[in-house]
């Protein structure tokens, strides 16, 4: 027998018994890299009390904040802690349109917590998003993708905090560092939180991680050639307004915040182009009612501009964005805008050739107010 043979015979059988991890692949289940050891020693330290851990989303709650809480509170099980995710308000219609496309069944809804609750937060870190009751709860974990809220980190035992597209992404990491399976329901779950926040990874704030995780998700649930039009029935349902109040429309993709001592309520809409003047005048007409409801100082929100797709070879994407209106009421809220996105095309308008997201606007509203 030469040597090569040798040598290779002895590589599988050192492979096989495991003696260096580097021979095992990272699919591999059983290998628990070293940061996932640190998270499991971790997670031992944590004042779980006797009750369920809760784990919430934010309020009016799109697919990821929904989809984060439930593939989280599925790891935390697998790795031995009772944990059950709730959503703190409605779900909307992308979510359960993607969750009947899947077949997982959404959160119950528990709109809010009393005073020693355990809780563990993913895709917010702002008191104003979370559950009632919150700040008399005991926050153990938060998983996140935004920048930091009010929602101080230096409070909480464990943050994972990622800039990347998706909460869904990091909680796939996650899965992936701590050596947990993912099965196909919790692939279904993560991949709906991925589609929706990055759509279908064309969104600016999309990472090379995002596209890791799309790529092994899809790649398990043998969606390869189906995602695209999965994605496009998504964004079809966020986008469908029929049947809806103006006041509905504008707190079906709705988020609140407090900033610099002002009281912020901060709404991401769509609108075709070329209905867009009209549907502008109608979001515009219910924002001080929106206000009072809501009890806000200022109110802003974004509405991608979505025009025709000019490459017919993509059927699958009809319409693409194309810049940011940006409209604005409240005292103040002027000034805020204008700094932001330049001089209003008309009262309570403003407009930008850039894509923004809401995630990516919130940073630049901070620096302004405080």
């Amino acid at each position: 027998m030469n040597k090569n043979r040798l040598w290779l015979m002895a590589t599988i059988l050192v492979c096989g018994l495991g003696l260096f991890t580097s021979c095992s692949s990272e699919d591999d289940p059983l290998v628990i890299p070293e940061q996932g050891k640190a998270f499991r020693a971790m997670l031992k330290t944590l004042d779980w009390g006797a009750d369920t851990t809760f784990v919430y989303g934010h309020k009016t709650p799109d697919v990821d904040a929904v989809c984060s809480s439930l593939g989280y509170a599925k790891l935390m099980n697998a790795l031995g802690y009772n944990c059950k995710a709730k959503v703190s308000s409605a779900t909307n219609r992308e979510t359960a349109y993607i969750s009947g496309v899947f077949g997982f069944e959404l959160p119950e809804l528990k709109s809010s917590v009393v005073p020693q609750t355990r809780l563990i937060l993913t895709d917010h870190t702002d008191y104003a998003q979370c559950v009632d009751g919150a700040r008399e709860a005991i926050i153990l974990q938060k998983i996140d993708h935004h920048v930091e809220g009010d929602i101080q980190d230096s409070g909480i035992p464990y943050v994972r905090r990622e800039m990347i597209g998706s909460t869904c992404t990091i909680i796939y990491e996650m899965y992936r560092e701590t050596g947990v399976d993912i099965d196909d329901e919790t692939a279904r779950i993560l991949l709906a939180g991925l589609l929706s926040d990055t759509r279908n990874l064309t969104k600016t704030t999309t990472q090379h991680e995002d596209s890791v995780a799309w790529t092994a998700l899809v790649a398990q649930l043998q969606l390869e050639d189906k995602v695209a039009e999965i994605n496009r029935q998504m964004a079809d349902a966020a986008n469908n307004y029929d049947g809806m109040s103006d006041g509905e429309i504008f707190l079906s993709d709705y988020k609140e915040y407090e900033i610099g001592g002002k009281a912020i309520g901060f709404s991401s809409l769509n609108c075709k182009a070329s209905e867009m003047d009209d549907f502008i005048s109608r979001m515009l007409g219910v924002m001080p009612q929106v206000m009072c409801d809501n009890r806000r100082d200022m109110l802003f929100a974004k509405i991608d501009n979505l025009v025709p797709n000019p490459d017919e070879s993509d059927p699958d994407t009809p319409f693409v964005e194309d810049g940011t209106y940006f409209i604005y009421y409240g005292e103040g809220t002027q000034a805020v805008a204008e700094a932001i996105f330049g001089p209003s095309l008309r009262e309570g308008v403003t407009y930008s050739k850039e894509e923004l997201s809401r995630k990516q606007i919130v940073p630049r509203i901070t620096e302004i107010l405080q």
